[in-house]
């Protein structure tokens, strides 16, 4: 049986239509170093469509294997690969996971206890969170920290670290269900913006400002952090989802901008982008620690119950997420899962 996988095909934001589903031949031995996984469960991100538009990695052109992230099981053993066996369960991070079978390096290879959607929450979209705020955020124990998107993948990550680091948090969502949601995240003040005007709430609830922004939306969620950072305030960017479909978000739409420098120099604030890949570095001590703390019950990841299946159910999947109807991360199964045989 030849596995499948989704092949990107043209360069555009609309993902169902730039991909499709092809077979591929796999070598009987995975490369030396290397394994073959056969996937299980693949993560959804926002930024599956700018990888598609070609954003991230300028002048490549298609064809080529998308998707980030997956988890499944050891399928079979390159030359000098030891640390696993046929039939361990395992999760990774590379460009090709949306498929049925992998050729992934045994080195990006991160062992898991069992096979569970969970953990498809922490390659992503919890070391974003959690390198974001240390790092680029700098969160200090009693600051109030904004969390945009708060219900989502990564945006349930951070409302629980920045509470775990001794924060303040509010947190914006597009529903009551998903306030709710965020209440039972720690999230100590929900704002649904879509009854709530954010800009309002901040200026009447916290007069003197937020410290910390973690920001993913863009647009008119932006605008209100921006303009309610407090006196050394920092605005991290990880993303400006509201712009990616239609491409705005990297343009500006055309729309008039009022200066940001006259903004930020007053407060002796700062707008700090974050990308994941530029923080290679802290993946491993801050993915050991959120495993631990996904283990011993301390955070939660978070996962939509809405079920996708199959390789066909990805562009649904995203579609979904775009939505806005997820709370948390988005993840399709790709086959039932049966142990350690090989495809």
């Amino acid at each position: 049986v030849h596995p499948q996988y989704l092949l990107w095909e043209a360069l555009s934001t609309n993902f169902r239509e730039c991909t499709k589903i092809v077979t591929h031949s796999f070598a009987a031995t995975p490369k030396p170093g290397h394994t073959y996984i056969r996937n299980i469960f693949c993560g959804i991100n926002a930024s599956d469509i700018n990888f598609t538009a070609g954003i991230y990695q300028p002048g490549i052109q298609p064809p080529f294997d998308c998707g980030f992230e997956a988890i499944g099981r050891v399928a079979a053993l390159g030359p000098g690969v030891e640390k696993f066996k046929v039939g361990d369960a395992v999760a990774y991070t590379t460009y090709g996971a949306f498929a049925e079978q992998a050729q992934v390096d045994a080195r990006s290879l991160v062992p898991l206890p069992r096979l569970m959607p969970e953990a498809l929450t922490l390659p992503v979209s919890g070391l974003t969170a959690s390198i974001a705020l240390e790092k680029v955020g700098e969160v200090k124990k009693g600051e109030t920290v904004l969390v945009t998107a708060a219900a989502g993948a990564t945006g349930s990550y951070a409302v629980q670290i920045a509470k775990g680091m001794g924060a303040y948090v509010i947190g914006t969502a597009s529903s009551k269900e998903k306030c709710e949601a965020l209440k039972g995240l720690g999230c100590d003040r929900p704002v649904n913006y879509k009854e709530e005007d954010l800009f309002t709430v901040l200026r009447t609830e916290f007069p003197n400002g937020v410290d910390v922004v973690y920001e993913s939306v863009g647009g008119p969620l932006f605008d209100a952090a921006l303009n309610n950072l407090a006196v050394r305030g920092r605005l991290v960017v990880i993303g400006f989802m509201s712009g990616y479909q239609d491409g705005t978000g990297w343009t500006g739409g055309g729309k008039p901008q009022k200066p940001i420098p006259p903004k930020l120099l007053s407060k002796s604030a700062s707008v700090r982008g974050f990308f994941l890949n530029n923080y290679a570095e802290e993946w491993k001590p801050h993915m050991k620690r959120l495993a631990t703390s996904l283990a011993d019950g301390s955070i939660r990841g978070v996962v939509d119950p809405k079920g996708f299946e199959g390789l066909e159910g990805v562009a649904d999947a995203i579609d979904y997420m775009y939505a806005g109807k997820n709370v948390g991360k988005v993840v399709v199964k790709i086959q039932p899962d049966e142990g350690g045989s090989k495809l």
